[in-house]
């Protein structure tokens, strides 16, 4: 059996927040008049059979109120009210929840069967609360009047059953007597409108009969259309038949006309092919005006050449400008380096690189101009040929010649590229070869000088040939494990 294990009461009428923990056994709430006694009461009432109605048990001053109720078994049932929510909350003993709101003035089903305090249902409107009593209420029933004393004696007893049975009983009676006369009432009232229809039968013969005649009327009438849809099947065809052979009379001469369609398609393929031919020579004639044209400026190609050779140059150096500027500081750098180290050292030549830059420069410039001359070169001697070609070409093969044309300009385009992207690469070899070799050729001047001198020109420490190799893997980017110190 279940048992009230803990109450919490919070804002509920006198009860700001109240814990209530029961015992084992019988259970006395004691104290003075107005301690909140029988309010304990009223919040179990409310929070079992949701009792009283309203919001007027809300302590004043406050919004809402909550009654939560704990059972020996570890389920809690939660009664929450304010003016926009009405809730209970139903925690099982393994802790899950179901919240259940708009259920008007009943307790949920599930709620009822977690406490088990069901109200005794004694008649529709009248349902007494067996396991609850209020205050300055009278023994079980003596309180009660005495209807209420006889149905709960009854449902004690089972006579309750005997009642109900009477009275469904009673109410079957009254509802198959009201029933009887209304069947009565309604097999009158169809005999009535049935006597207008007593010669039905003689209406029906006759309405099966005309319906015969009239299938056979249907009948007649369909054979009648057939037959004059032939009439005029036949009217259309005989009409067909003297039209075709009217055109047959009129085509009498098919074979000559035949013979006279043969001559003209085969002069209409002829003028097609002296169109084509025509059109052809045009378009010779202007491709061979557009060379001509082509001719005649390429011989200032010189001049060009001469122009774009100075362009050219002038690139080169500008871009050589511009990467020397890019170094200029590290040279600056450099340079001072160099120069505190002429000052503290003797027998130091200051190495000269301008003839070796000058001699760089011309070799690109060079290595630029060589492959657009070749390129400028061979173009005229293709263009040269295209003409003396053009001079005497055949009609027949100019389309062949288009087609050629179109290749060997986008031949021209891929060649054009692929010079391009090899001058490039040979420009980058160079640069990188010629900057390589002369590093290393200054890079092994130095540690030369450094080797004649037998000590660091600026801490005065001896240098070994450790040393001297760990420099020049330093310079040239080599990584070794070495630091570069005085020897021991």
């Amino acid at each position: 059996m279940k048992k009230f294990d803990k109450l919490v009461i919070e804002n509920f009428q006198s009860h700001t927040y109240t814990e209530v923990d029961f015992t084992e056994g019988f259970n006395v709430f004691v104290g003075p008049s107005d301690s909140g006694k029988s309010a304990i009461l009223r919040a179990l009432r409310w929070l079992l059979y949701n009792q009283p109605k309203g919001t007027d048990y809300i302590r004043a001053g406050k919004n809402r109120c909550r009654v939560s109720l704990t059972l020996s078994d570890g389920t809690v049932i939660t009664r929450i009210r304010s003016a926009s929510v009405n809730r209970y909350i139903l925690q099982d003993p393994q802790g899950s929840e179901q919240v259940f709101e708009g259920f008007g003035s009943q307790v949920p089903e599930e709620v009822s069967r977690a406490h088990g305090m069901h109200m005794l249902k004694l008649s529709a409107d009248w349902n007494l609360p067996a396991q609850f009593g209020s205050q300055l209420e009278g023994p079980f029933l003596l309180s009660e009047t005495g209807s209420v004393k006889a149905k709960s004696i009854g449902r004690i007893s089972g006579a309750h059953l005997i009642d109900m049975a009477l009275q469904e009983t009673g109410k079957d009676l009254r509802r198959t007597a009201v029933d009887l006369k209304y069947q009565t009432a309604e097999a009158e009232r169809l005999k009535e409108e049935l006597k207008p229809y007593e010669h039905l039968p003689q209406l029906i013969r006759d309405l099966d009969r005309s319906e015969a005649i009239e299938r056979e009327a249907e009948g007649k009438h369909e054979k009648l259309q057939r037959v004059l849809a032939l009439r005029e099947r036949r009217t259309a065809v005989h009409q067909e038949k003297e039209t075709v052979q009217e055109r047959l009379n009129r085509l009498a001469g098919l074979e000559q006309v035949q013979d006279l369609l043969n001559r003209l398609e085969s002069e209409n393929l002829r003028y097609r092919q002296l169109e084509r031919l025509r059109l052809s020579r045009r378009k010779l004639v202007r491709e061979r005006t557009y060379w001509q044209n082509v001719l005649k400026a390429s011989q200032h190609l010189n001049q060009v050449q001469h122009r774009l050779q100075e362009l050219v140059i002038a690139k080169d150096r500008l871009s050589k400008l511009r990467t020397l500027h890019g170094h200029l500081a590290n040279i600056r750098a450099e340079t001072a380096r160099y120069q505190r180290l002429q000052q503290q050292t003797e027998g130091i030549h200051q190495i000269d690189v301008s003839r070796l830059e000058e001699k760089e420069e011309m070799l690109k410039r060079l290595a630029g101009l060589q492959p657009r001359y070749m390129r400028v070169k061979l173009g005229k001697k293709e263009v040269n040929k295209v003409l003396q070609a053009t001079e005497r070409l055949p009609v027949q093969k100019v389309t062949r010649l288009e087609q050629m044309a179109e290749r060997l300009a986008w031949l021209r385009k891929q060649a054009q590229k692929r010079a391009d992207l090899r001058s490039r690469l040979e420009k980058g070899a160079v640069y990188l070869k010629n900057n390589a070799e002369q590093f290393d050729r200054l890079t092994e001047e130095l540690v030369s000088h450094l080797r004649k001198l037998g000590r660091c020109p600026l801490c005065g420490s001896e240098i070994g040939s450790s040393v001297l190799e760990h420099l020049m893997e330093e310079y040239r980017g080599g990584v070794t494990g070495a630091a570069a110190g005085r020897e021991d």
